[in-house]
Formats: structure tokens, sequence, C-alpha cells
């Protein structure tokens, strides 16, 4: 097809030339020169199907033809004394329209596919060709240019070639482009002894805006980021569209580390604003990494590499949005991948097991709820804290994962416990962000209830006080779906946060669960003992269940049950046990009417 293509253009070319050629011989002769000069080359150029573009030496436009209008939208009058940089889509940098010249200049010629901007903004693919006119003595006068629109082309090899180097959404270079670019560039820096910048940017808060708005506005916001990079940017720099809301940035010719920074803050300062999508203003912020050539690498994977750990770095250093690489950073993303890894076959094989964190009743000794938590005993590490798998199962995804095995695990347990014994007692375990954003976890919920036998009751979800706090449509919706089950919603670590009470009423929640924070100085902390009596007055008023984290001390248990507190966990009753002997404490809380033996004496002392 590419060669079909060619043939008909240089078929289209000579026999042009040889038409000019016959009206310039027709010129000469006075009969014709007025009748049909004007006429014949007007007749000429409406019959050619593709789009003609004529320039003078300084690349003012002279003529076109009547498919040029068709293609651009433009019409003669607008276009006549223009330049061709009008039709400029903004998608090809310096480097592209250097060889472009480089190529007419040395050959007289140049071919090959290009995005250009028609009068209404869209941005099309077409196959030019462009060629020198010259005098007599060798001089050029003129650049003719003949091109078409490649939209419809679908089958055509141009068409293949430029979808397989740019991305489809934002029109910026794909990941193949953009190493043939980084390629060129350390190419070029090894030549003249100069300095290449590397930025790997992962944009912030974009998941959220994705998981809740939908992946239409998602696609607006990529094309919104992609256009106030490359505006950001000089010509001779290059910005690429990785995957999904990732991008890197080529900074060819640097003179220095300080040079690399202060184009870091500026790609920074073009997201302070929103990015407009209809009514909604969005905010998107980025974390970049930074890697130099040669100081941290002299071939392409290896900067890249460093770049995206250096970006990692970013995203957990509060007063800067960027870093830039230095060795250490390798040892600690090797192990945080491989950990990563370690997860994937923990999930896969089973490795993870369920720790019971029980909630007592602080008026009679019960045990009216079990916490769930997951534990991981790595086969060569030992145990890894949940602090260090829970954030990096959030940052990966695995969260989804996760969270749907604990969902199920938490609640086949509990409905064994129940079934072997006359318990009135409930399951509960937390739930993220993603879950509640992810548009599916009510029927994951309603699916773990059915297909265990648990009753909806029985199950209690705990839902941080941060999380309550987004105003994300898609966490209401899925809460409001969740009490329709039947199933009781937990704030936790409640006190800490800006939860609108609102939000707590009109999605009904059961249960304030205090933060462990405030309870750590009691009752010596006036202030704190203040705060606490505060909650549980306000649960109280608002018809809510309280329950206090993080209990450790008599003193903390008299001051709570004063204070009218409903509930309390902590190591004073118990530490989160694995499941035989959570049975075993259910097993004698049921012989012993529903008492524990600690709350015993603590109730005996107070």
């Amino acid at each position: 097809m590419r060669k079909h293509k060619m043939e008909s253009l240089m078929r289209l070319k000579t026999g042009f030339d040889a038409l000019m050629g016959y009206l310039r011989r027709l010129a000469q002769v006075p009969l014709f020169k007025e009748r049909y000069e004007t006429s014949l080359s007007d007749r000429i150029l409406s019959t050619i199907n593709d789009a003609i573009l004529v320039t003078n030496q300084d690349l003012k436009i002279v003529e076109i033809n009547p498919a040029f209008t068709q293609v651009t939208g433009y019409a003669r009058e607008e276009i006549l004394g223009r330049t061709p940089s009008l039709l400029s889509s903004g998608r090809h940098d310096k480097e592209f329209y250097d060889n472009m010249w480089h190529s007419i200049n040395e050959s007289g010629q140049w071919k090959g596919t290009i995005w250009n901007r028609k009068k209404n903004g869209d941005i099309y693919p077409e196959w030019l060709s462009i060629s020198t006119l010259v005098d007599s003595v060798g001089k050029t006068t003129h650049y003719l240019a003949t091109f078409s629109d490649l939209t419809h082309q679908k089958s055509s090899q141009n068409q293949t070639h430029l979808l397989a180097y740019y991305d489809s959404l934002t029109g910026l270079p794909n990941r193949v482009l953009f190493k043939d670019r980084l390629n060129l560039s350390l190419s070029q820096a090894r030549r003249d002894m100069k300095t290449v910048a590397l930025f790997f940017l992962d944009l912030d808060n974009f998941k959220s805006i994705n998981d809740s708005l939908g992946h239409a506005i998602g696609d607006q916001v990529l094309q919104g980021v992609a256009s106030r990079l490359s505006n950001s940017l000089r010509e001779s720099d290059t910005v690429a569209r990785l995957s999904g809301d990732e991008f890197c940035v080529i900074l060819s010719g640097i003179t220095s580390q300080s040079h690399a920074i202060d184009m870091a803050k500026k790609i920074l300062d073009c997201f302070k604003h929103p990015i407009m999508v209809g009514q909604r203003e969005l905010y998107v912020g980025t974390s970049i990494g930074i890697s130099l050539y040669p100081e941290h690498g002299k071939d392409a994977e290896i900067l890249l590499r460093h770049a995206d750990s250096a970006m990692y770095q970013a995203k957990e250093t509060d007063n800067k949005r960027y870093h830039i690489y230095n060795a250490s950073l390798t040892s600690q993303r090797e192990r945080k991948v491989k950990l990563e890894n370690d997860l994937c076959e923990a999930l896969q094989e089973n490795q993870l097991k369920l720790a019971f964190h029980p909630q007592i009743d602080l008026s009679t000794g019960r045990i009216t709820t079990i916490e769930t938590l997951v534990r991981w005993q790595h086969h060569n590490n030992g145990e890894i804290p949940p602090s260090q798998f829970i954030p990096l199962a959030d940052e990966t995804g695995l969260i989804l994962q996760l969270g749907n095995w604990i969902l199920d695990s938490a609640c086949r347990q509990m409905a064994e416990w129940r079934k072997n014994a006359d318990l009135d007692i409930r399951i509960a375990l937390n739930v993220s962000e993603q879950q509640l954003c992810s548009g599916r976890f009510p029927d994951r919920v309603a699916r773990a209830l059915q297909k265990s036998g648990l009753p909806s009751e029985a199950l209690e979800l705990e839902i941080s006080e941060s999380v309550l706090a987004k105003d994300c449509e898609e966490i209401t919706k899925s809460l409001y779906m969740i009490k329709e089950l039947g199933v009781q919603i937990a704030i936790d670590d409640f006190g800490i946060g800006f939860s609108s009470l609102c939000n707590i009423m009109h999605l009904s929640i059961n249960k304030l669960k205090i933060d462990r924070s405030l309870i750590a100085d009691l009752p010596n902390n006036n202030c704190d003992n203040q705060l606490v009596m505060a909650i549980v007055n306000l649960a109280h008023n608002l018809y809510l269940t309280v329950c206090a984290g993080g209990i450790e001390t008599r003193e903390q248990f008299q001051l709570l049950k004063r204070l009218g507190c409903d509930q309390a966990q902590g190591h004073l009753f118990s530490e989160p046990i694995n499941a035989d002997k959570m049975a075993a404490i259910l097993q004698s809380d049921t012989e012993k009417h529903g008492h524990i033996e600690l709350l015993q004496i603590s109730n005996t002392e107070s």
C-alpha cells in the first residue's frame, strides 16, 4: 500500500511538473497568455484529489488547490500570505523539523508521515511530500507540498507506522519512540560531552479520579496533563507518555544539575492550577524522579530505572515533589519490588493468616465484636509487620486482592464459630478506599456473606475517618449499598480526621471507634479526657455505639467506664491472637455466661 501511495505521489509530481512547464511555454505565446494562463491553472489544480500547497522561497503561501480547503478547512483568502507553521500540531519537536529541512536542502525533497492541525483544531495524520521548484539556473523559487489525510485509511501501512510511535490518546511519543529519542540524545551527549536529564513522572490522585469519575473523565485529564507538559518544555525537549498516568521527559544539552531542578520546579508549577473537565475543576499533582547522564548511568535502561526509583522516593518526601537519584535508592527499590513479588506469591499460596482482636462491652464484660487483622509470616524474613506490607499493597493495587481474601476468610471463620457455639457477636474488618471506589465492593460483600452463610448483621466494616471525609460519590454510593445489605459500619480512628457529621448521620453509621492516640495519655491528660468525653456524648446523642481502642491500663478502663464509653479494645483484655486461641476464649466465654476473666478482675477493682 505504501509503495503504491509513493508511486502515485511521484506520478502526481511528474505530471504536475510537466503541466507547469507546459503552462510556462504557453505563457510565452501571446495568443494563449491572457486567455488560458489563469483558467487552465485553476482547472488543473481543481482536478487533483490530493491537497496542494505552494510557497515562495520565504515560505509564504502563494497558492493552494480546492482539496487543500477540503482537508484543512482553510479557504484560499485565509491562507495566502501565511506560513505552513499555521498548520503545526505541536506534536513534533525542533529536531523533527531540523531533519526534515536538512533532507529538503540536501536532496530537494522530503516524504513522510506528519501530524498537522485543521482550522477547527482537530489534529490529524497526513502523508506529506515536499519538493523544491527551481529556476533555469537552479535557484530555488518555490516549495511544492502535496499531502493527503490518513485519518480514514486504517489499512495504510503509514497509519500503522504512525500509531506504533505515538500515543493515540495524547498524541505524545509513546514508549517506543521515547526510547529512540533517548538513545539519540545520549549519542549526541557523548559526542558533545553534554548532560542529559531524564524525568520520570507519576500523577498523584489520578487513580482516585479515574475510579470515581470514570475513564472518560480520566482520559480528558491525561490530555490536559499532556498539553501542560508540552507547553512547559523547550522545543528541543521530549515529553512522552509511557503508560497509564506515567510520563517521561528528556532534557537534552543541559549544563548542570541545577538546570534540571529548575525545570522540575517549572513542571510542578504547571500542576498548581486545576484542570477543567466540563464544569469540574480537578486537581492533579505529580511526583518527579530525576536521573542524569552520565552521572547516574550511561544507557537508556539504567537511566530509566534510576529515574523510576527516584520518583518513588519523591512520593515519600513531604517537602518537595521531585527527587534526584542516588545509589542507595537502587537497593531500596529492589527490596520493595521483591517484597511486592513475595506478597503476590503469599496471596497465591495462602501464606497469610488472620489474627483476631476482641472488643469488650464495658458494662458486662462480654465480647461484642472481633476485629480481624492480617499477619504475614515470610518464609525467609520471618514476620513482616502490617505497617510494611499493607501500604505496599495499597500502592500497587494488591489491596483489592488482599481485601477480598480477608473478607472471605473472616466471614467463613465467624460463620464456623457461630455454628459451633451460641454466639451473638460480630466479625469486623477494615476496608480500604480502593475497595470502596472499585464500584464492585457491595456485590463482593454480598457474595462473601452468601458463600459463608454468615448473617449480614454479623459483619461490621470499619472505614477510616480520613476515607469517610473524602468527597467521593463512589464511596458514598458503596456505603449506601452496603447498609442496604444489613451490614454494620464503624468509623475507625475517630477523632483525628475531619469527617462530616452530616455523612455520619446520612450514612447511618453504627459505631465510632476512638483513635488510640486519644486514649494513650488517659487519665493524666485533661485535654484528652475532655475530647474523649465529648466524643462519647456526641456518639450517644447520635444514637451510636462508641468504642475506645488501645486500652492498656486499668486506670484507662475505669475512666472510660465512668465516661459512659460502650466498648473497649486493647492489650488489657487481649492481644491479637490466632483462630485456635480465639475459639478457646469464645468457648470459655460462653461457659462463663459471656465474661472474660481479666475484665472480671478489673470490674472487681473498680
